[in-house]
């Protein structure tokens, strides 16, 4: 165990002074021999009443020890007046108490509280690791009021590690009451990746049931009636939980969410102009996700009609005559079309939009009715304050809220950096194209790697930029930055010095862990070329090359790929070789041959959107839910925003070959 200091050295209480002199007055009691074990004598005057003060307690450890010199019992009344210290906020005053006992020499009766306490007063000190901590409190007991306390301290210090999993487990242990443990252990739980959950619940026996209650929840959100039903079985198997009285508010809610009526769907979308193309595409995958609808139901009645409404040169009195009475409506696609639209709209139209304001979350805060607050809302006007399992359930449409969904350049940036950032690179070099497009992905990589890093409470973010508008400055850029050009010259000036010629090869940092590129498709393959060769071949490292689908294109043939080796990148599933909708794709290249690249993207958002529609309400409600879509996985965060998450991909012997996490 790690010494915690020795500030309290110098503290001046005389009476603390003479409690502790143990060898100044009379003899110190022989030690135990170890082949006996004797009881300690139980402490009489140890009960902490309300106008006790740790200065009383240390007068009354100074009469102990002077009258019986009984050292359990003077520390054990010393370690009370150092807990009344915490109580009282005065951490520093209980760490020289703690200090001065341990010098002394502690006991095998008073190491668990000792230990405790200890631990506690440096709990919120940034000075001592939070495992440092833990491994002190694994001496503490679990049994009784310490074992509580032990409990509580874990799940402040798992906390503060990020080790949610240990801190939910731990929390299941204390005295916390049953709703507010429910509502932070599901937070927890809920939070983790569903492909980790069979390990948690062999690690953590105790968050079994909670683990169980998120697959149900996955496995029935289709249906709320359903998952209504699979909660009730699941309550009665686990009628000696807590869960079987005490169930999650937000799944609760999502039980109150009855099947939305979609028989009238608007979309908005540019079907003339400058964009009309565009419009038609997004509007292709609407309608082959439609029809697909229609295969499934096998009942084309049950359906919705949609309606395609024409938002070239149309304004926003015009949109809002045109939507009529409709309640749910996809689109619009422009941004400033979104930006006008969505603050006029009617109370209780359903809105998917095809993009997002610039300030998503100020404009969310503002017109965003999330489908928990219409749950909350009808349990509190119908009394409800039962926690278990309702036997009647509120009306309540699936899709409720306003929702964003668009394919922001920004947000592959934003991934991006935090998929690098968890492989453990730190030193990255970011090459970036001159034009509007790549500047903003730029930016908004930069700006999330120095989140990511001050989270992990680093002042710097070691970021090497390289900025180029031409493969001349692109060259340039990259050399110096991987200091070549550097290495070059030391290199001419040594030859210089000694008039001979120096056989040597120019050598790269080996600082740089990772590059990252936002460009073209076609400056991809310039930069990637140049990269291989200003590594240094012997350093025997490789550094890896990431970039997002907007370096991507499909259409190129065989020789994009034969430039692009060992390029990483992330891209819709829709446009991997190897994803699910195999029969799909061979419909589509029949209905609509010859697509490119940027009309399958198109394609595949439209296909997306329909089929989020009605499952906007439980994603919302459930934000740990996800939709498995052409474009991606589909979420939906706290601003009503459609999260996507595309999958990873290397270049290969001119293949593209997807990656796992």
């Amino acid at each position: 165990m790690r010494h915690f200091g020795q500030a309290g050295k110098f503290f001046t209480l005389s009476t603390i002074a003479a409690v502790l002199t143990l060898t100044g007055c009379g003899s110190t009691p022989k030690p135990q021999s170890n082949d006996r074990v004797i009881a300690p004598t139980p402490v009489e005057s140890t009960v902490v009443n309300e106008t006790l003060t740790p200065a009383h307690l240390l007068v009354e450890a100074q009469k102990v020890w002077t009258q019986s010199r009984d050292k359990d019992k003077r520390d054990a009344l010393l370690l009370q007046a150092a807990d009344l210290y915490l109580q009282q906020g005065k951490p520093l005053l209980a760490q020289q108490i703690l200090y001065e006992v341990k010098e002394s020499g502690l006991s095998t009766f008073n190491q668990s509280h000792y230990s405790l306490l200890m631990a506690t007063s440096y709990a919120s000190s940034t000075d001592v690791p939070p495992q440092d901590l833990l491994d002190m409190l694994a001496q503490v007991s679990n049994e009784g009021d310490v074992g509580y306390q032990k409990a509580q301290l874990q799940t402040q210090l798992y906390s503060r590690q990020g080790n949610w999993v240990a801190a939910a487990d731990s929390l299941l242990r204390t005295q916390t009451p049953d709703e507010i443990k429910v509502e932070q252990v599901w937070q927890w739980i809920t939070s983790q990746p569903s492909a980790t959950l069979v390990n948690v619940g062999k690690h953590y026996t105790s968050l079994s049931p909670f683990i169980t209650l998120r697959e149900l929840t996955e496995e029935n959100a289709s249906s709320p009636e359903l998952l209504a039903d699979t909660l009730r079985q699941f309550q009665h198997v686990y009628r000696a939980h807590l869960l079987g009285h005490t169930l999650p508010e937000e799944v609760l809610m999502a039980t109150q969410l009855t099947q939305a009526s979609t028989n009238d769907i608007a979309v908005l979308l540019p079907l003339s102009g400058r964009l009309g193309r565009t419009g038609e595409v997004v509007k292709n995958g609407i309608m082959a996700a439609y029809y697909k609808d229609v295969e499934l139901r096998r009942d084309e009645h049950h359906l919705p009609s949609l309606r395609f409404i024409d938002t070239n040169e149309s304004d926003t009195e015009q949109l809002i005559e045109q939507i009529g009475n409709t309640k749910f409506i996809i689109g619009p696609l422009l941004k400033d079309t979104v930006e006008s639209l969505i603050p006029a709209l009617p109370v209780g139209v359903n809105v998917l939009a095809l993009n997002r304001p610039e300030d998503l979350a100020s404009e969310a805060q503002r017109h965003q009715k999330a489908p928990s607050s219409f749950a909350q809302s009808a349990a509190l006007d119908s009394g409800t304050v039962n926690r278990s399992f309702p036997s009647e359930m509120a009306s309540l449409s699936l899709t409720t809220a306003i929702n964003y969904y668009g394919l922001a350049p920004e947000d592959e940036a934003k991934q991006l950096a935090e998929f690098i950032f968890s492989k453990g690179y730190r030193a990255p070099i970011v090459i970036s194209a001159q034009s509007s497009l790549y500047q903003r992905m730029d930016t908004t990589f930069k700006a999330h790697w120095r989140r990511l890093n001050n989270a992990e409470n680093k002042q710097r973010t070691n970021i090497t930029s390289v900025t180029f508008n031409d493969s001349n400055s692109l060259r340039e850029g990259i050399t110096q930055a991987l200091d070549v050009a550097q290495s070059n010259e030391r290199i001419n000036q040594i030859e210089y010095m000694t008039n001979d010629e120096v056989y040597n090869m120019p050598r790269s940092r080996r600082d740089i862990d990772a590059i990252v590129a936002f460009a073209s498709p076609q400056d991809t393959e310039l930069l990637n070329p140049i990269i291989e060769a200003s590594l240094n071949p012997y350093d025997g490292k490789q550094v890896p090359v990431y970039a997002t689908s907007r370096s991507m294109d499909y259409d190129s043939g065989k020789n994009q790929w034969r430039d692009l080796q060992n390029v990483h990148f992330i891209d819709m599933p829709w446009l991997m070789p190897q994803h699910n909708w195999q029969h799909l794709e061979k419909e589509v290249e029949k209905a609509w041959q010859n697509q490119n690249t940027m009309q399958k993207r198109l394609f595949a958002f439209g296909y997306d959107a329909y089929q989020l529609l009605p499952q906007l309400g439980m994603l919302n409600t459930l934000q740990y839910l996800t939709h498995e879509g052409l474009t991606g996985t589909l979420s939906v965060n706290e601003f009503g925003e459609v999260v996507r998450k595309q999958p990873q991909a290397i270049i290969r012997n001119e293949q593209v070959q997807m990656l796992s996490e």
